[in-house]
């Protein structure tokens, strides 16, 4: 078990109204090939600057032993923390529930400044080239100057901003409930493209080479082109796809929620696409459902089952090349933070360098299992429930717990 929580109350200090438009030029702009190398590559450095770590959701941190955890430090922010954090130059981005962006120190949690929008944050933001971008349930995409906080630009959706941004060279990409993809100019939020309006788009896309992809409330998986947002291939499923998709070389898996939450039907709930074709290359299929992104480490693909949402809940790995079903580990409780793989060694085979898996439970307790055995290798009891998936920089997680806390373990 964790050790006792040590309690840091942090000041929350009170927000902007987030009307004026503010227009912020800058002279630095990625190109787009530059960028999408960095999409590819494992994590082993210290910023965590999006949901997963990085536009291709890949959530796999490499260079890190981890094997138990204490919290070094919470910050009380008020409302629900059910946004993930993301991590940036030594600051934290988080959002809550009652609608405030908060930046603060990731050192020891001091409050830096705090941002109100008009509704719950529950997107992650993500964090490029001086600008923390993030959506609100108030239905607008926020560019706040991530170290004063003050807003660049906000870009007006006709529904809930859920979905977490992801940041491409000088384009966001992010999904409205209102059924869209939008690419929008990240110096200025001046739309580039967006797509025909269709179910909700809940979960962030997901950049894989030249394509984004991502899923819908209709359980629609799809590949986008990034330059056009043009429809390169679609599925459908049963179901919705409430999180983002992971891909790793030509595989792309989405895990789908069940189309009933109590008693879901059997279905294909966890299905692995081939990324350029949309060519199904295996399907998993049970009354399961998957509220969480996928990981992807070696050729293993983790993730977690809720069979009906109040039931029975497991950790699962997988094959990559072929869905073969390889251990599970019981819960307790439901899941649906997304979990990182820490510790994974590329270069070499074996148990000990499998690294684990982290993540958030119902249950109020942060998990670390053996990513090779699902063995339990930590568990660290924080709030009565956790919705937020975890951010690793440094040697430390962050993550969010719905007594209205930012929690800091190392």
């Amino acid at each position: 078990m964790g050790g006792a929580l040590p309690m840091l109350r942090v000041r929350t200090t009170s927000g902007r109204d987030g009307i004026t438009v503010n227009r912020r030029t800058t002279n630095f702009v990625l190109s787009i090939g530059c960028a999408l190398l960095l999409t590819s590559s494992v994590l082993s450095y210290a910023d965590w600057p999006s949901f997963r770590g990085d536009s291709a959701r890949s959530g796999v941190v490499s260079g890190l032993e981890m094997d138990r955890l204490e919290v070094s430090w919470s910050a009380e922010l008020g409302g629900s923390v059910d946004s993930s954090p993301a991590v940036a130059d030594g600051v934290v981005y988080v959002g809550n529930s009652l609608g405030y962006v908060h930046a603060l120190s990731a050192e020891d949690g001091q409050d830096l400044w705090s941002f109100k929008t008009g509704g719950a944050v529950v997107s992650s933001p993500a964090i490029a080239q001086g600008l923390a971008i993030v959506g609100s349930v108030d239905g607008f995409l926020y560019a706040l100057d991530a170290v004063t906080g003050e807003q660049a630009w906000r870009y007006r959706t006709r529904g809930p901003v859920l979905s977490s941004p992801a940041v491409i060279g000088d384009t966001v990409i992010f999904g409205s409930m209102d059924g869209r993809i939008y690419a929008l100019s990240l110096t200025d939020g001046a739309l580039r493209w967006r797509t025909e309006a269709g179910p909700g788009v809940q979960g962030g896309p997901t950049i894989s080479g030249d394509l984004v992809l991502h899923g819908d409330d209709g359980a629609r998986m799809r590949a986008l082109r990034i330059d056009d947002g043009s429809v390169v291939w679609e599925r459908e499923g049963r179901g919705r796809v409430v999180a983002a998709p992971v891909a790793r070389g030509d595989i792309a898996v989405f895990g789908l929620m069940g189309p009933s939450a109590l008693r879901p039907p059997r279905h294909d709930y966890l299905v692995a696409l081939e990324v350029q074709t949309g060519e199904q290359v295996w399907a998993l299929n049970e009354a399961y459902s998957v509220l969480g992104s996928p990981v992807i480490g070696r050729e293993r693909v983790f993730f977690v089952t809720v069979e009906g949402y109040l039931s029975r809940t497991v950790a699962r790995a997988a094959q990559l090349t072929d869905g073969e079903l390889l251990w599970d580990r019981t819960l307790g409780g439901v899941v649906d933070s997304s979990p990182v793989l820490i510790g994974q060694d590329s270069e070499q085979e074996g148990e000990e360098s499998a690294g684990v898996l982290g993540f958030g439970c119902h249950d109020g307790r942060f998990y670390l299992l053996q990513a090779a055995t699902g063995q339990v290798a930590d568990i660290t009891p924080l709030a009565p429930k956790i919705y937020s998936s975890p951010a690793v920089s440094d040697g430390r997680v962050y993550i969010g717990a719905n007594d209205g806390h930012l929690y800091c373990l190392q």
